[in-house]
């Protein structure tokens, strides 16, 4: 196993109160957030995610997207790992402390702080009820062996069969979260990066979640706060909630077994 991270996605959203309310009701819990908003973090039972304005965003990022990040306890200790594994990866100054990224198959997966020294502008959210629900970062691979080695760098293994035809969940250590091998469909496999402009193109990913909550409770739940594409569905893998959420982004949310 690779570096210890957490799973950390984040969702650039037109307008990220409406995407704060829902993460919320959904089953995460709010813990840091901008002084002048427009931006949230949240932890899950397992995993993280955070929400961030388009309009605050320092790359040129599409309304609704989600890209790749991960928290570590030491962001240059973690690039410097990553550099000997023979892996792009870089760390620099920000006004809020060091941040860093490493070169993925699809362009660049942040690299975070776990725990800043300096909040810089962003205040802590005290208390909240424990979330129930797991953050998984839904990775479209169209090589799964491939993308489970690169992802094993940053401590995430697989949970299940990499052979697999349609899936298979990369977890990390307690309450890392996970990443999603996924089969695209043509149209959602991103074309590789240069490897002279990977830091300028981050690497996208979808949303997904794992629940211990009921789902017949969550969509109940989800409907009544005005979710009202929320549903429960199946298919071969099993019962999942399907739903749009406030960014027009499709969502599935699986039980968490």
């Amino acid at each position: 196993m690779g570096e210890t991270s957490r799973v950390f996605p984040m969702r650039f959203s037109p307008e990220p109160e409406r995407m704060v309310r829902f993460l919320e009701v959904l089953g995460l819990r709010r813990v840091l957030e901008s002084e002048r908003g427009g931006y949230a973090a949240f932890e899950g039972a397992a995993g993280s995610v955070a929400v961030h304005s388009v309009e605050g965003a320092d790359s040129d990022v599409a309304n609704g997207v989600t890209s790749l990040n991960v928290l570590v306890a030491d962001v240059d200790a973690t690039a410097a790992v990553l550099r000997e594994a023979g892996l792009d990866a870089d760390a620099w100054d920000e006004a809020y402390g060091r941040q860093g990224a490493v070169r993925t198959p699809r362009g660049a997966a942040g690299l975070n702080e776990a725990t800043p020294a300096d909040l810089y502008g962003y205040r802590a959210v005290e208390g909240g009820d424990a979330p129930l629900t797991d953050v998984i970062a839904v990775w479209y691979s169209d090589d799964f062996a491939r993308d489970a080695a690169f992802f094993a760098h940053l401590g995430f293994t697989p949970e299940g069969s990499l052979d697999d035809p349609w899936w298979c969940a990369l977890w990390g250590a307690d309450g890392a979260g996970g990443i999603g091998l996924h089969t695209p469909d043509p149209a959602s496999v991103e074309t590789p990066v240069d490897a002279s402009g990977w830091l300028e193109h981050p690497a996208l990913v979808r949303l997904g979640f794992e629940t211990r909550e009921p789902l017949d409770a969550l969509v109940a739940r989800l409907r009544d706060a005005g979710y009202d594409s929320a549903r429960l569905t199946a298919d071969e893998a099993g019962p999942k909630v399907v739903l749009t959420d406030p960014d027009g982004q499709y969502l599935e949310i699986h039980p968490r077994a």
